[in-house]
């Protein structure tokens, strides 16, 4: 009978209006329910259909991602209702078609596809191709249900056969160029909180300044005009190229290297790592996508003058689909390590170039080194085509001019004579206007461009909001100035992190730990709660497999996290108290947090209240207003690595992330939703970024939801070098003022990044009524206080103990642990 149903859903699943009638009748629903009325029968079956279509989608197709994407939202929201229901009916109310058994104990199974479920779904006969990897059958590690439930859906898709709508040609359209790097061989996964699903950082390896400042010559591949014309035009529809220099884009079409493919044979194949970005000269592709372990389905075609796997240009990340060539291929290829070497070092020569500039100029004198970086840092491109008027004579002066490239004159009126008089000639490198960061001043001079001029500039006002009036810097003591420069004179992380005399450091013998259950997990390792056997205290170990950081190349990653979490001691922050390492493993001995993780108590409530947003913002500012005063970025910020203490204080964890920053770093690395524009167009950062991504986490909280949500991190990222966001007509005006501030694009003018730094956060009018002093002192009680029995009790984490884990191999990697 279920069969029969299905096949009948199934034939009708194409039919738009019967789908626009399926949603009103929905609406309908709602409305009756928030009415008070008895639920209709139809609207049962309208969920259990949903249902349905997403777990045939699950398995392997049926549904667009499109339409995937509008099916999951509906289906979480459709849940609270049939929740709802439930609890008004009792014990023994079931909401769904008369006649079909629930399955499951609340009906959650259905509503998501399994984290870990391999399946074995047939392909209709016309896509089916060869599986790139043997499956492994259906497993479920939670309820039997579930797999049972599975298998009639399996068999319920042999039937359906051309009654399930198929995957079109049209790659473009579902399976964009980041999707083919993001797809995990389940259900895509949503980035933000609103999906329930935790997020996991992502990492490029370490790129050191002394490998950006090689003078190494690059490798150069010839091309044809016509080939450097093709690949231009597939880099500027890149989001990852927008806003890159000439120059950038020059070298990195100069470093697409040729590559031939036969047809049957594989670009990219599902699942293994990549490191190249692809541009197709000529030939077809077929993109094969394998769900859930079923033999992979042809999703569409690539041909010439479409780039694919641009994500790899960013960092390591699974292939998410197979690449074949069906006929023989000419590609175009640029690997990740020369893409990011390329743009660092363009960015770092022109900062270099703008610095020697500066330190020419006699009124910026009294700036100290980091300062002078901050300026270099701020000023922003422009560009004027030849006999363009940059500045008149007679005009206020607002703007200050270095000259990058191009030529310029600079003319003035003679009152007498009304004649322009030719005073000078600039050329790259020098520069006009600086009197204009001071004061009101009417221009002396016409600056005209002779040739198409390149030039670099700061405003007034941003130069102010940075470091303050003239006067202000005239007035400052030397004494002053010495530890405004300390941090940046001191170069290696010895001289700056000074760790907070080891005061927790504890030596405990590994051997007197006995572990008792998993806490969470990571793409690295576990945490686990241990008991001390002496002492009969618990503490969380976290344990990370060296073969995977080797594999990776995030040992420096490791150390970094050692270091920085020696140096940092806040009542905010999680404590270290000792490591080890044996063949297999890399340990972390830390502070237990037995309240659980903030991003739990955000799945359950949906978005938080504005007073207890607040209190959790203001620990994570006093956290960094610490770790900014010792020259350590997080860049890791969310809501998963936010625990609580038995009290409801907010603990935060993992510092793989974390690192002294002297002055600008390169390495790409962080969580996708919460990525600074400056980190993805890899311009360099400092901990600027920690103020973006606290400005996204303001808005999660108090949505549910981060402002640039979409399906895949490509998607993400263009969101964020957008810059659009849209605010929920319930917070408040100092809400989005706030986040509005913390998230602009210029980090040189990002709140708490200028002139007060931190104290320009504090002293916003969202705070206003904040007791700070009560927060610091723990005198405030905090909004959430989690229910905690003893000091073993694991009940506000997830129960791993059913899932199989990775013992780990030998690794040769012996750091100083």
């Amino acid at each position: 009978w279920r069969l029969t149903a299905l096949g009948n859903w199934g034939k009708a699943m194409t039919n738009p209006n019967r789908i626009a009638a399926r949603n009103k009748l929905c609406s309908k629903a709602g409305e009756d329910l928030a009415s008070g009325s008895r639920m209709t029968e139809w609207f049962a079956w309208v969920v259990w259909e949903y249902r349905v279509r997403f777990l045939l989608f699950s398995m392997g197709g049926g549904v667009s991602k499109s339409e995937y994407d509008r099916i999951r939202k509906e289906l979480i929201l459709k849940d609270q209702v049939i929740r709802t229901l439930q609890e008004r009916l009792g014990d023994g109310g079931y909401i769904g078609p008369k006649h079909a058994a629930p399955g499951g104990a609340d009906g959650a199974d259905e509503l998501l596809p399994p984290e870990r479920t391999t399946m074995v779904a047939k392909a209709p006969n016309k896509d089916r191709v060869s599986a790139a990897e043997p499956t492994s059958g259906l497993k479920r590690e939670k309820s039997g249900s579930f797999s049972t439930r599975f298998t009639l859906l399996h068999e319920a898709k042999e039937l359906l056969g051309e009654g399930i709508e198929q995957p079109d040609s049209d790659a473009k359209s579902r399976y964009n160029q980041g999707s083919l790097d993001n797809y995990d061989g389940g259900a895509p996964v949503n980035s933000s909180s609103m999906g329930k699903l935790r997020r996991v950082e992502v990492s490029a390896e370490v790129m050191p300044s002394r490998k950006i400042m090689s003078t190494k010559e690059r490798v150069v591949y010839p091309k044809g005009e016509s080939s450097r014309q093709l690949l231009l035009k597939i880099l500027q529809s890149n989001v990852l190229f927008q806003g890159q220099s000439h120059g950038e884009i020059r070298d990195c079409l100069d470093a697409f290297f040729p590559m031939r493919v036969e047809p049957g044979h594989l670009v990219i194949k599902q699942g293994a790592q990549g490191d190249n970005f692809y541009a197709v000269e000529s030939g077809q592709l077929e993109i094969l996508v394998s769900m859930g372990g079923a033999p992979p389905i042809r999703y569409g075609f690539l041909g010439p003058g479409l780039g694919f796997g641009e994500l790899a240009l960013l960092y390591n990340m699974p292939r998410a689909a197979t690449i074949r060539a069906v006929t023989e291929v000419e590609l175009w290829a640029l690997e990740r390590n020369t893409f990011r070497e390329i743009l660092a070092s363009h960015k770092l020569n022109r900062l270099n170039r703008t610095l020697e500039v500066l330190r020419k100029i006699a009124i910026l004198s009294k700036l100290t080194s980091s300062e002078m970086q901050q300026v270099a840092a701020a000023m922003e491109w422009e560009e004027f085509g030849e006999t363009a008027a940059i500045v008149r004579q007679g005009e206020v002066g607002e703007k200050f001019y270095i000259i990058n490239k191009g030529e310029i004159i600079v003319t003035q009126l003679d009152a007498n004579t009304g004649e322009e008089n030719v005073i000078r000639r600039l050329k790259a490198g020098d520069h006009f206007g600086e009197m204009a960061l001071f004061k009101d001043e009417m221009r002396s001079a016409t600056c005209t461009a002779v040739t198409r001029v390149q030039c670099v500039t700061l405003e007034r006002a941003h130069f102010i909001a940075m470091l303050g009036t003239l006067q202000e810097l005239m007035d400052r003591e030397p004494a002053h100035l010495e530890t405004r420069d300390l941090a940046h004179r001191r170069t290696s992380t010895e001289a700056l992190v000074e760790p907070a005399d080891y005061k927790y450091y504890m030596e405990i013998p590994r051997e007197e730990l006995e572990v008792l259950q998993t806490l969470g997990r990571g793409a690295f390792g576990r945490v686990r709660l241990v008991r001390h056997a002496a002492s009969n205290r618990a503490y969380a170990l976290k344990c990370l497999i060296k073969a995977h950081i080797v594999e990776n190349n995030l040992k420096e990653h490791v150390l970094n996290e050692k270091r920085v979490m020696l140096a940092l001691d806040h009542p905010f922050i999680l404590k270290l108290y000792t490591t080890f390492k044996d063949r297999t493993h890399i340990y972390f001995l830390v502070e237990l947090a037995l309240g659980g993780e903030l991003f739990t108590y955000l799945r359950r409530r949906d978005h938080f209240e504005e007073p207890v947003a607040r209190f959790y913002i203001a620990s994570v500012v006093l956290v960094f207003q610490h770790m900014h005063s010792k020259s350590i970025v997080y860049r890791d910020l969310k809501p998963e690595n936010i625990l609580l203490d038995n009290e409801g204080y907010m603990k935060l964890a993992d510092f793989g992330l974390a690192k002294l920053v002297t002055d600008r770093t390169w390495t790409l690395c962080g969580t996708p939703d919460y990525l600074a524009p400056e980190i993805i167009l890899n311009k360099g950062h400092d901990m600027a970024v920690d103020y973006w991504a606290l400005g996204i986490l303001i808005f999660e909280l108090m949505t549910g939801s981060a402002p640039f949500y979409a399906q895949d991190p490509m998607q993400i990222y263009a969101l964020i070098i957008q810059g659009n966001v849209k605010f929920p007509a319930y917070m408040g005006r100092a809400s989005v003022d706030l986040v509005q501030k913390l998230l602009c694009q210029n980090p040189a003018r990002r709140l708490g990044n200028m002139k007060h730094g931190i104290k320009d956060i504090i002293n916003h009018r969202w705070f206003s009524s904040f007791q700070w002093d009560s927060l610091k002192i723990k005198s405030m009680k905090p909004p959430i206080v989690p229910q905690v029995r003893d000091d073993f009790d694991t009940s506000n984490f997830e129960d791993f103990r059913h899932e199989v884990e990775d013992p780990g191999h030998e690794c040769d990697w012996d750091p100083d642990f």
